[in-house]
């Protein structure tokens, strides 16, 4: 992985892998009996029953931004 800058507060991310458990969703609203997408913008990023997910990607550890691309799970081992 290449080295990035937050863009948030401008020092260098930790590169690493952001990993989720069988469901993870990104909703326009706090949802609080379940994570499926309710508005059209809410982007269901894992549903998957048997298994894990994992993303490339950074953490500014400094103000606590995380970025991943959604759309890329990488498989397991």
């Amino acid at each position: 992985m290449c080295e990035m800058n937050c863009p948030s507060c401008g020092r260098e991310m930790q590169p690493g892998f952001l990993q989720a458990g069988n469901l993870m969703a990104f909703n326009k609203r706090r949802h609080k009996l379940s994570l499926n997408t309710k508005d059209p913008e809410d982007v269901m990023i894992v549903r998957n029953t048997f298994a894990s997910a994992d993303f490339a990607g950074y953490i500014c550890k400094d103000c606590g931004l995380v970025f991943f691309d959604y759309k890329n799970v990488l498989t397991h081992w």
